[in-house]
């Protein structure tokens, strides 16, 4: 059965990259969450995937432009909603973490957070080849998941320099021929994001190792099925 990843946690039903929607994820059946981490002006990580604070907070800066004490204020519409710290949502999730660190500065106060959190042995890295880079220099015995955009693989230089246990590729790009050149290679697919019910099953039915998804009732079902 492959595991079973919240894209940011439960977007659809809660504010992506917030600790109440990674909290429903794992409620969910989510065996992981991913999230996404950017730094504060002042130097702290939280959590957030855009370049700027305007989607969903109403604030066209960039989270570089804004310390923490600014950034925790800003508030949706929804109660209890607000933009965590990399410290807080470890402390909080109790499921596997799957960090999308988009600041290769970042990674050693990344790696240093989810350690004193007790949650560095749970957490697992993805993304982009710039900052897995700097996390395998940092972290030799880090698990690493490669984001590429597929179907070609990842060339053998790249591959040599991060050493990922896994690939993520897109779900829109990825083929079953991928997969089984990649298990070729002793890596693992990972795939993002699977959204609904005949998605998951041709995922299945081509080994896919790990399934990314926005929406997790939708998915779950099918996963569960074939664990039983």
């Amino acid at each position: 059965m492959p595991i079973l990843v919240g894209h940011r946690g439960a977007p659809l039903r809660r504010t992506e990259n917030t600790v109440p929607s990674l909290l429903l994820a794992a409620e969910q059946g989510a065996d992981a969450v991913e999230f996404d981490v950017r730094g504060s002006a002042d130097g702290h990580p939280i959590l957030l995937h855009d370049r700027t604070l305007q989607r969903f907070w109403n604030d066209p800066r960039t989270p570089g432009e804004a310390d923490l004490a600014e950034i925790r204020a800003l508030r949706t519409e929804v109660a209890g909603e607000r933009i965590p710290t990399l410290a807080e949502a470890a402390a909080t999730v109790p499921v596997r973490l799957v960090v999308d660190n988009k600041n290769p500065e970042l990674v050693p106060v990344v790696a240093a957070e989810l350690r004193a959190a007790g949650a560095l042995e749970r957490s697992c890295f993805i993304g982009e080849p710039e900052v897995l880079t700097v996390v395998r220099e940092h972290q030799p015995e880090a698990e690493i998941v490669l984001s590429w955009v597929g179907p070609d693989l990842p060339p053998s230089a790249l591959l040599d320099t991060v050493r990922p246990q896994a690939l993520n590729l897109r779900w829109d790009s990825l083929t079953e021929e991928s997969v089984k050149r990649a298990a070729d290679l002793g890596l693992r697919m990972w795939t993002y994001c699977v959204d609904d019910a005949e998605e998951a099953v041709r995922a299945l039915a081509w080994g896919i190792d790990a399934v990314i998804s926005n929406d997790l009732p939708a998915v779950t079902p099918v996963l569960a099925g074939a664990g039983a």
